[in-house]
Order: C-alpha cells, then sequence, then structure tokens
C-alpha cells in the first residue's frame, strides 16, 4: 500500500511538473524534461500552447530579425524578416534548449499569421529585443500607468491601499 501510494504521488508530481517551467527552474543546474505546456517568465507571466503572442519589431540590420528564425513550408530555417513585424503567432511548443555548462533557455514554437510561416525564438532574449511582445507592460508603460495611479490617489478618487496594490503590481515591470 505504500509503495502504491508513493508511486502514485510520484506520478502525479511528474506529471505537474512536467506540464508547467518556470524561469527559476531553469537555474537549478538540471536540465527540466518533460512536455511543457506553459511558460511562467522572469516577471511572473504565464504563456501557454495555444496562445497568441504579438511579433514587434525586427532588432537587427535590414528589418532582419535577430531572435526569431522561421522555418518554411519545406523546412529552410532563416532569420525572419520584416514582413513579419506586427503580426501574430500562436504557441504551439515549447521547449528547454542547452546544455548545463551554456545553460538552459525557454524556446517557443509557433505558427505564424500564415499556415506556411512557423517561427522558432528563445523567449526571453526576444521579449528582452523587443521582437516579441510581452504580456506585461515596457518599463515606459507601467511608469505612466503608476503615475496616473498616483494622480487618481492624490485626488482622492482611490485609497492608498488601492494605489499600493497597484504599485506592487506594476514596479516589476519598472527597471
Amino acid at each position: 500500500m505504500k509503495n502504491l501510494l508513493l508511486g502514485l504521488l510520484t506520478l502525479i508530481s511528474c506529471s505537474a511538473f512536467s506540464q508547467t517551467i518556470k524561469y527559476s527552474d531553469l537555474n537549478t543546474g538540471h536540465r527540466p524534461k518533460g512536455t511543457f505546456k506553459t511558460y511562467v517568465d522572469k516577471n511572473g507571466d504565464s504563456y501557454s500552447v495555444g496562445d497568441t503572442l504579438k511579433i514587434w519589431k525586427p532588432s537587427g540590420v535590414d528589418g532582419k530579425f535577430v531572435y526569431i528564425t522561421r522555418i518554411d513550408i519545406i523546412g529552410d530555417v532563416t532569420a525572419a524578416g520584416p514582413a513579419a513585424s506586427n503580426t501574430n503567432a500562436i504557441i504551439k511548443k515549447i521547449r528547454v534548449e542547452g546544455t548545463k555548462r551554456a545553460g538552459y533557455k525557454v524556446f517557443f514554437q509557433t505558427k505564424g499569421s500564415t499556415a506556411i510561416d512557423n517561427y522558432f525564438f528563445n523567449f526571453e532574449d526576444a521579449v528582452a529585443s523587443k521582437e516579441i511582445r510581452s504580456k506585461g507592460m515596457t518599463s515606459d508603460e507601467a511608469l505612466s500607468e503608476l503615475k496616473k495611479e498616483k494622480e487618481k490617489l492624490d485626488l482622492g478618487l482611490i485609497s492608498q491601499k488601492e494605489y499600493n496594490k497597484m504599485k506592487a503590481k506594476l514596479i516589476k515591470y519598472i527597471k
């Protein structure tokens, strides 16, 4: 009975772990294994298979993307070009790639706005370079929103408690 219970607990913990990968899981020194359906980034925002991402703007020269590669229908891999800007991509797969020495990173494989294009990218690098728009806010957007909330507080439209709650939510985006 004890072995059966232990086996069930192991099965439950393995299947729970195999579904979600967190940014903090990448720094354990061990390669996270499993089939991941959700990724929680360093800001605590969740991205799941089936979610839509916004491909934003290229960070390279000649309108090319540095962190987003395009895989066409015949399997050719190239840097995504300017045509990918301001398009949507649906997350198809979430993978962990890397080595113990170089570190591990989360990669998304997405379906582009046409059924022909698929994109592959390191999520954190693509967000940091603004090639992918995260669910979160930019530092400027969060700061602007916090200033609006401060004005509301000063005008007596919201309480100090409401302001503090919003500040705690926004502060993680302000750099």
